[in-house]
């Protein structure tokens, strides 16, 4: 498969429904990534269920959160420069079999009897490190694994792998719990690794050698930080995810919910970590099937707006029914959002650039996202849990539409004229940057 010049007629032409799916290398990493996350979600359910039943504490599950999120923050920019510099494949690679191999450790600790508190806090921390050159080395990839005109359903449907999986991950992560007890769900979850393993080796596609970089990893640091600054749209995009993630994240909450509210037991919280999940796939073939959206900064705004509201909504839902449901509405406002914003963060920025520009935008999702789980467990000693999700989901509406009201850059950004990167998809080798071209924000060629 070879990518065609740039022309005006071809970069008219508009993302194909599913396209993503026609191309190798992204069949082989979306498929392994479905396995690995139901498994992680699993993981994630057993990790917060032990963590309260050792604790008793909503504070101290939440704690958990801020510990993975100090020394992400920390590594996340140096992490960037390196994925600008080496095979982002084999980086990527290394990283999820040093992970498999932290897991394996701490279930058999777990099965072992012994676990305590500080196992679980030192294994976040650790995971938390190789999580941070974890982010970037995935987003940074994932352009040269499709072509321009099909990288927001490779996003779309990259994005759903995670958030999808909530639908069965958590749900069979209560059950299994309940059936077998935590230990067990930290070895489905090294199987899921082993797949995602395996995938990685069988990929060709990586970032072009024309793109690494020997220059000191302090001035590239500090290169990417000017770089995103300078740029309106990227240096408003980050920031306003970063609200999103730190007064938007609320899901160690959720066990709360499940035990002292609804009191619906461990099958109810699983249930509850899966309803976003819902809504997720939903958004995906939305997505997915349009191909493209031209009006992507209305999108995000009105996405955005959507998200705050519902979840408003789900903090005083009188019934467990409508909680789940306004949580499904939830996750289908907040996936459409993410997707398009990430997909014209890959769409903008330039190649050389590209991971440091990823890493930022993981430090402002996974990594304070981990830091909005400890704010709202402490909030909620305060205020109690339903004010605490609220006022959370309130300061992410004002915030969007604070910047739909300053930032124009946003507010219009299929008028906003960028430097797109033209990348090749499937097994070719990608597009040099040479051949980058100027242009709006509107799919571009495309690969049979």
């Amino acid at each position: 498969m070879g990518g065609r010049t740039a022309t005006p007629e071809n970069r008219a032409q508009p993302g194909r429904a599913f396209g993503a799916l026609r191309h190798r290398d992204f069949r082989l990493l979306w498929g392994a990534s479905l396995g690995f996350h139901v498994s992680n979600w699993m993981q994630q359910v057993a990790q917060n269920w032990l963590l309260y039943d050792l604790t008793g504490s909503a504070l101290l599950v939440g704690l958990n959160g801020f510990i993975r999120t100090v020394p992400f923050l920390v590594m996340s920019l140096y992490a960037g420069t390196i994925a600008d510099r080496v095979d982002r494949r084999k980086l990527l690679l290394l990283i999820e079999c040093a992970l498999c191999a932290l897991t394996f450790a701490l279930g058999i600790i777990v099965l072992s009897g012994n676990i305590r508190v500080w196992h679980i806090y030192t294994y976040s921390v650790v995971t938390a490190l190789f999580g941070a050159f974890e982010i970037p080395a995935q987003q940074s990839l994932l352009p040269y694994v499709v072509p321009r005109a099909d990288l927001m359903t490779a996003v779309a449907l990259n994005s759903m792998v995670r958030r999808g999986t909530q639908i069965i991950g958590p749900s069979l992560g209560g059950i299994f719990v309940a059936a077998f007890g935590v230990a067990d769900t930290y070895l489905i979850n090294c199987v899921g690794y082993a797949g995602l393993i395996t995938a990685l080796a069988m990929m060709r596609a990586t970032n072009p050698a024309s793109e690494r970089t020997s220059e000191p990893p302090l001035k590239a640091m500090v290169d990417g930080i000017r770089y995103v600054r300078s740029d309106p749209l990227i240096g408003a995009l980050i920031p306003i995810e970063a609200v999103f993630s730190v007064f938007g994240s609320f899901n160690p909450l959720l066990v709360v919910l499940a035990r002292d509210v609804f009191r619906v037991g461990p099958q109810g919280f699983g249930f509850l970590q899966s309803a976003p999940g819902i809504g997720t796939v939903v958004g995906t073939i939305g997505l997915s099937a349009v191909g493209d959206v031209r009006r992507k900064g209305r999108l995000m705004i009105i996405a955005g707006v959507v998200y705050g509201l519902s979840v408003i909504a789900f903090a005083f839902a009188p019934s467990f029914p409508l909680a789940v449901a306004l949580l499904a509405l939830s996750g289908a406002a907040d996936f459409v959002r993410g997707a398009t914003r990430l997909t014209t963060l890959q769409l903008v920025a330039e190649g050389p650039m590209l991971g440091r520009v990823m890493s930022l935008d993981g430090m402002s999702t996974r990594g304070l996202g981990q830091l909005g789980g400890f704010q709202a467990g402490t909030l909620s000693t305060w205020v109690g849990v339903h004010w605490a999700i609220a006022a959370g989901a309130m300061v992410c509406v004002v915030a969007i539409l604070t910047v739909a009201w300053r930032v124009p850059a946003v507010r219009d950004l299929s008028r906003t004229g960028h430097v797109v990167r033209e990348v090749d998809g499937g097994d070719a080798p990608p597009i040099p940057p040479s051949r980058r071209v100027s242009t709006e924000l509107k799919p571009a060629d495309s690969t049979d």
